[in-house]
Protein backbone atom coordinates (compact mmCIF):
# COMPACT_ATOMS: atom_id res chain seq x y z
CA UNK A 1 0.00 0.00 0.00
CA UNK A 2 0.99 3.60 -0.54
CA UNK A 3 0.69 6.41 2.00
CA UNK A 4 -1.57 9.41 1.48
CA UNK A 5 -0.01 12.45 -0.21
CA UNK A 6 2.18 14.59 2.00
CA UNK A 7 4.59 17.53 1.80
CA UNK A 8 8.24 16.79 2.60
CA UNK A 9 10.89 19.03 4.16
CA UNK A 10 14.47 18.31 5.24
CA UNK A 11 15.77 21.01 7.63
CA UNK A 12 19.49 21.60 8.02
CA UNK A 13 19.41 22.93 11.57
CA UNK A 14 17.33 22.41 14.70
CA UNK A 15 16.08 26.01 14.50
CA UNK A 16 14.87 25.39 10.95
CA UNK A 17 13.03 22.28 12.16
CA UNK A 18 11.32 24.36 14.86
CA UNK A 19 10.29 26.89 12.18
CA UNK A 20 8.75 24.14 10.04
CA UNK A 21 6.76 22.80 13.00
CA UNK A 22 5.48 26.30 13.76
CA UNK A 23 4.54 26.86 10.12
CA UNK A 24 2.58 23.62 10.00
CA UNK A 25 0.74 24.51 13.20
CA UNK A 26 -0.12 27.98 11.83
CA UNK A 27 -1.53 26.35 8.68
CA UNK A 28 -3.49 23.84 10.83
CA UNK A 29 -1.64 20.96 9.21
CA UNK A 30 -0.53 17.81 10.99
CA UNK A 31 3.26 17.51 10.92
CA UNK A 32 5.27 14.42 11.80
CA UNK A 33 9.00 14.13 12.40
CA UNK A 34 10.89 11.32 10.70
CA UNK A 35 14.47 10.10 11.17
CA UNK A 36 14.84 6.36 10.63
CA UNK A 37 11.19 5.89 9.69
CA UNK A 38 11.08 2.27 10.82
CA UNK A 39 7.86 2.79 12.80
CA UNK A 40 6.18 5.74 11.09
CA UNK A 41 6.44 4.63 7.45
CA UNK A 42 4.66 1.27 7.95
CA UNK A 43 1.85 3.09 9.74
CA UNK A 44 1.59 5.61 6.88
CA UNK A 45 1.43 2.82 4.31
CA UNK A 46 -1.43 1.22 6.23
CA UNK A 47 -3.11 4.67 6.49
CA UNK A 48 -3.00 4.41 10.28
CA UNK A 49 -1.13 7.72 10.15
CA UNK A 50 -1.63 10.38 7.49
CA UNK A 51 0.43 13.49 8.29
CA UNK A 52 0.14 16.37 5.85
CA UNK A 53 3.76 17.39 6.37
CA UNK A 54 6.74 15.11 6.93
CA UNK A 55 9.81 16.79 8.45
CA UNK A 56 12.98 14.74 8.00
CA UNK A 57 15.39 15.52 10.86
CA UNK A 58 17.99 12.88 9.98
CA UNK A 59 20.65 15.51 9.15
CA UNK A 60 20.49 17.49 12.39
CA UNK A 61 23.94 17.29 13.97
CA UNK A 62 22.58 18.77 17.23
CA UNK A 63 20.71 15.51 17.82
CA UNK A 64 23.72 13.23 17.30
CA UNK A 65 25.89 14.32 20.21
CA UNK A 66 26.23 12.53 23.54
CA UNK A 67 28.60 11.72 26.36
CA UNK A 68 28.98 10.12 29.76
CA UNK A 69 30.39 10.66 33.23
CA UNK A 70 31.09 8.12 35.98
CA UNK A 71 28.61 8.10 38.86
CA UNK A 72 29.68 5.79 41.69
CA UNK A 73 28.89 2.21 40.60
CA UNK A 74 26.79 3.51 37.68
CA UNK A 75 26.98 6.04 34.87
CA UNK A 76 25.36 9.26 33.76
CA UNK A 77 24.90 9.08 29.99
CA UNK A 78 23.43 11.49 27.45
CA UNK A 79 22.47 9.81 24.18
CA UNK A 80 21.61 11.86 21.09
CA UNK A 81 18.11 11.25 19.73
CA UNK A 82 19.44 10.37 16.26
CA UNK A 83 21.71 7.63 17.58
CA UNK A 84 20.71 4.42 15.82
CA UNK A 85 20.45 1.01 17.44
CA UNK A 86 23.49 -0.11 15.45
CA UNK A 87 25.54 2.86 16.64
CA UNK A 88 24.46 2.20 20.20
CA UNK A 89 25.57 -1.42 19.88
CA UNK A 90 29.00 -0.18 18.79
CA UNK A 91 29.40 1.83 22.00
CA UNK A 92 31.57 0.24 24.69
CA UNK A 93 28.84 0.73 27.27
CA UNK A 94 26.26 -1.26 25.37
CA UNK A 95 28.01 -3.42 22.78
CA UNK A 96 29.38 -6.90 23.22
CA UNK A 97 32.88 -6.46 21.85
CA UNK A 98 34.52 -4.51 24.68
CA UNK A 99 32.20 -5.56 27.48
CA UNK A 100 32.36 -7.82 30.52
CA UNK A 101 32.38 -11.64 30.49
CA UNK A 102 28.93 -13.17 30.94
CA UNK A 103 27.33 -16.58 30.98
CA UNK A 104 23.72 -17.24 30.01
CA UNK A 105 22.15 -20.65 29.48
CA UNK A 106 25.59 -22.26 29.47
CA UNK A 107 26.82 -19.97 26.66
CA UNK A 108 29.84 -17.78 27.26
CA UNK A 109 29.69 -14.27 25.87
CA UNK A 110 30.38 -10.64 26.60
CA UNK A 111 28.10 -7.82 27.65
CA UNK A 112 28.44 -4.06 27.74
CA UNK A 113 28.73 -2.07 30.93
CA UNK A 114 24.93 -1.65 30.87
CA UNK A 115 23.97 -5.28 30.17
CA UNK A 116 20.21 -4.73 29.85
CA UNK A 117 20.75 -2.54 26.79
CA UNK A 118 23.13 -5.13 25.34
CA UNK A 119 20.41 -7.75 25.88
CA UNK A 120 17.75 -5.60 24.19
CA UNK A 121 19.90 -4.67 21.19
CA UNK A 122 20.66 -8.36 20.59
CA UNK A 123 16.99 -9.27 20.19
CA UNK A 124 15.54 -6.02 18.84
CA UNK A 125 13.68 -6.34 15.53
CA UNK A 126 15.87 -7.14 12.49
CA UNK A 127 19.12 -5.83 10.90
CA UNK A 128 17.37 -3.13 8.84
CA UNK A 129 15.54 -1.70 11.83
CA UNK A 130 18.70 -1.80 13.92
CA UNK A 131 20.58 0.04 11.18
CA UNK A 132 17.99 2.79 10.64
CA UNK A 133 15.86 3.02 13.78
CA UNK A 134 16.80 5.75 16.27
CA UNK A 135 16.68 6.05 20.03
CA UNK A 136 14.68 9.28 19.90
CA UNK A 137 12.18 7.69 17.54
CA UNK A 138 11.72 4.70 19.85
CA UNK A 139 10.90 7.06 22.71
CA UNK A 140 8.76 9.60 20.83
CA UNK A 141 6.68 6.97 18.99
CA UNK A 142 5.10 5.67 22.19
CA UNK A 143 4.70 2.09 20.96
CA UNK A 144 3.29 -0.04 23.81
CA UNK A 145 5.27 -3.06 22.59
CA UNK A 146 8.74 -1.65 22.01
CA UNK A 147 11.84 -3.14 23.62
CA UNK A 148 14.04 -0.16 24.44
CA UNK A 149 11.59 2.14 26.29
CA UNK A 150 11.10 -0.46 29.04
CA UNK A 151 14.86 -0.85 29.42
CA UNK A 152 15.35 2.91 29.56
CA UNK A 153 12.52 3.20 32.08
CA UNK A 154 14.16 0.70 34.42
CA UNK A 155 17.36 2.75 34.10
CA UNK A 156 15.47 5.89 35.24
CA UNK A 157 15.91 7.56 31.85
CA UNK A 158 15.01 11.21 31.34
CA UNK A 159 13.70 12.55 28.02
CA UNK A 160 15.12 15.90 26.91
CA UNK A 161 12.85 17.94 24.60
CA UNK A 162 13.29 21.32 22.95
CA UNK A 163 11.26 23.90 21.04
CA UNK A 164 11.43 27.63 20.32
CA UNK A 165 10.21 28.10 23.90
CA UNK A 166 13.30 26.37 25.33
CA UNK A 167 14.29 22.98 26.71
CA UNK A 168 12.58 20.74 29.24
CA UNK A 169 13.33 17.35 30.73
CA UNK A 170 11.12 14.70 32.33
CA UNK A 171 11.20 11.07 33.40
CA UNK A 172 10.39 8.62 30.63
CA UNK A 173 7.88 7.04 33.03
CA UNK A 174 5.95 10.34 33.02
CA UNK A 175 6.56 11.02 29.31
CA UNK A 176 4.85 7.83 28.09
CA UNK A 177 1.07 8.17 28.51
CA UNK A 178 -0.66 5.44 26.50
CA UNK A 179 -0.85 3.69 23.14
CA UNK A 180 1.22 5.92 20.80
CA UNK A 181 0.60 8.76 23.24
CA UNK A 182 3.32 10.84 24.90
CA UNK A 183 3.78 14.21 26.57
CA UNK A 184 5.63 15.58 23.53
CA UNK A 185 4.01 18.85 22.40
CA UNK A 186 3.35 19.55 18.71
CA UNK A 187 6.17 22.11 18.56
CA UNK A 188 8.74 19.98 20.43
CA UNK A 189 11.49 17.62 19.30
CA UNK A 190 13.16 14.95 21.44
CA UNK A 191 16.84 15.90 21.42
CA UNK A 192 18.47 13.49 23.89
CA UNK A 193 17.83 10.66 26.33
CA UNK A 194 19.69 10.82 29.62
CA UNK A 195 20.35 7.73 31.75
CA UNK A 196 21.33 8.05 35.39
CA UNK A 197 21.34 4.66 37.09
CA UNK A 198 23.61 3.67 40.00
CA UNK A 199 23.07 -0.05 39.41
CA UNK A 200 23.40 -0.30 35.65
CA UNK A 201 25.83 -3.25 35.71
CA UNK A 202 23.33 -5.41 37.60
CA UNK A 203 20.69 -5.31 34.87
CA UNK A 204 19.06 -7.70 32.41
CA UNK A 205 16.30 -7.75 29.78
CA UNK A 206 14.17 -10.75 28.82
CA UNK A 207 11.45 -10.93 26.17
CA UNK A 208 9.06 -13.35 24.49
CA UNK A 209 8.93 -12.16 20.86
CA UNK A 210 6.23 -12.40 18.25
CA UNK A 211 7.79 -14.71 15.63
CA UNK A 212 7.06 -12.40 12.67
CA UNK A 213 7.43 -8.85 13.97
CA UNK A 214 9.96 -9.65 16.74
CA UNK A 215 8.03 -7.24 18.97
CA UNK A 216 7.67 -8.47 22.55
CA UNK A 217 4.41 -10.12 23.48
CA UNK A 218 5.96 -9.47 26.87
CA UNK A 219 9.29 -8.03 27.91
CA UNK A 220 10.81 -7.30 31.33
CA UNK A 221 13.87 -5.32 32.35
CA UNK A 222 15.30 -5.65 35.86
CA UNK A 223 17.99 -3.56 37.56
CA UNK A 224 19.30 -4.81 40.92
CA UNK A 225 21.74 -3.33 43.44
CA UNK A 226 23.27 -5.51 46.16
CA UNK A 227 24.71 -4.37 49.50
CA UNK A 228 25.96 -6.72 52.24
CA UNK A 229 24.14 -9.72 50.80
CA UNK A 230 20.79 -7.93 50.46
CA UNK A 231 18.95 -6.23 47.62
CA UNK A 232 19.55 -2.55 48.35
CA UNK A 233 17.15 -1.46 45.61
CA UNK A 234 15.69 -2.58 42.30
CA UNK A 235 13.77 -1.33 39.28
CA UNK A 236 11.50 -3.54 37.18
CA UNK A 237 9.87 -2.31 33.96
CA UNK A 238 7.44 -4.22 31.75
CA UNK A 239 6.52 -3.82 28.08
CA UNK A 240 4.18 -5.51 25.60
CA UNK A 241 1.37 -6.38 28.00
CA UNK A 242 -0.18 -2.98 28.74
CA UNK A 243 -1.14 0.20 26.82
CA UNK A 244 2.27 1.62 27.78
CA UNK A 245 5.47 0.32 29.37
CA UNK A 246 5.28 0.68 33.14
CA UNK A 247 7.30 0.29 36.32
CA UNK A 248 6.23 -2.71 38.42
CA UNK A 249 6.52 -0.82 41.69
CA UNK A 250 4.90 -3.54 43.79
CA UNK A 251 7.48 -6.05 42.55
CA UNK A 252 10.18 -3.51 43.40
CA UNK A 253 8.73 -3.15 46.91
CA UNK A 254 9.01 -6.92 47.48
CA UNK A 255 12.66 -6.85 46.38
CA UNK A 256 13.77 -3.95 48.59
CA UNK A 257 15.83 -5.26 51.51
CA UNK A 258 15.20 -8.93 50.67
CA UNK A 259 17.87 -11.60 50.15
CA UNK A 260 18.81 -12.18 46.48
CA UNK A 261 17.28 -15.66 46.30
CA UNK A 262 15.12 -17.57 43.85
CA UNK A 263 12.24 -17.33 46.32
CA UNK A 264 12.54 -13.54 46.47
CA UNK A 265 12.53 -13.32 42.68
CA UNK A 266 9.44 -15.53 42.49
CA UNK A 267 7.61 -13.44 45.10
CA UNK A 268 8.44 -10.24 43.23
CA UNK A 269 7.43 -11.75 39.88
CA UNK A 270 4.02 -12.67 41.31
CA UNK A 271 3.43 -8.91 41.79
CA UNK A 272 4.53 -7.80 38.33
CA UNK A 273 1.01 -6.83 37.18
CA UNK A 274 0.03 -5.27 40.53
CA UNK A 275 -0.19 -1.51 40.94
CA UNK A 276 -0.24 0.55 44.14
CA UNK A 277 -3.53 0.65 45.99
CA UNK A 278 -4.48 -2.91 45.15
CA UNK A 279 -5.10 -2.11 41.48
CA UNK A 280 -4.10 -4.36 38.58
CA UNK A 281 -2.37 -3.16 35.43
CA UNK A 282 -4.59 -2.77 32.38
CA UNK A 283 -3.65 -5.70 30.13
CA UNK A 284 -3.69 -5.99 26.34
CA UNK A 285 -5.19 -8.99 24.59
CA UNK A 286 -5.45 -9.72 20.87
CA UNK A 287 -5.22 -12.49 18.28
CA UNK A 288 -1.54 -12.99 19.12
CA UNK A 289 -1.88 -13.47 22.88
CA UNK A 290 -4.66 -13.11 25.42
CA UNK A 291 -4.35 -10.79 28.42
CA UNK A 292 -3.95 -13.68 30.94
CA UNK A 293 -1.26 -15.28 28.78
CA UNK A 294 0.64 -11.99 28.56
CA UNK A 295 0.43 -11.67 32.35
CA UNK A 296 1.82 -15.21 32.71
CA UNK A 297 4.67 -14.40 30.32
CA UNK A 298 5.50 -11.27 32.31
CA UNK A 299 5.76 -13.26 35.53
CA UNK A 300 8.05 -15.89 33.97
CA UNK A 301 10.23 -13.26 32.31
CA UNK A 302 10.48 -11.28 35.55
CA UNK A 303 11.92 -14.32 37.32
CA UNK A 304 14.44 -14.81 34.52
CA UNK A 305 15.43 -11.14 34.31
CA UNK A 306 15.88 -10.90 38.08
CA UNK A 307 18.02 -14.05 38.17
CA UNK A 308 20.36 -12.66 35.52
CA UNK A 309 20.42 -9.17 37.04
CA UNK A 310 21.26 -10.56 40.48
CA UNK A 311 24.06 -12.71 39.06
CA UNK A 312 25.51 -9.74 37.19
CA UNK A 313 25.20 -7.43 40.22
CA UNK A 314 27.02 -10.03 42.30
CA UNK A 315 29.78 -10.37 39.72
CA UNK A 316 30.14 -6.58 39.44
Amino acid sequence: MFPADFAYARPRTLEEAFDLLDEAAAAEEEAKLIAGGQSLLPMMKLRLAAPQVLIDIADLEELKTGGWTAQGSGFNMRIGALTTYRQLAGNRFFGEGAGLPDEHGGDQGRIGLVPAITDALAVLADPQVRARGTIGGAVAHGDPAADLPAVLMALNAQVVMASHKGEREMLLDDFLQGIYSTDLAEDEIVTHVRISSPGARGSAYEKFPHPASHLPLAGVCAVVRLTDGRIDGAEVAVTGISPRPYRAVEAERVLKGAPPTRETAAAAAAQVTSLPGGQEASLLGDQHASAPYRAHLAEVLTRRALARAIARADAA
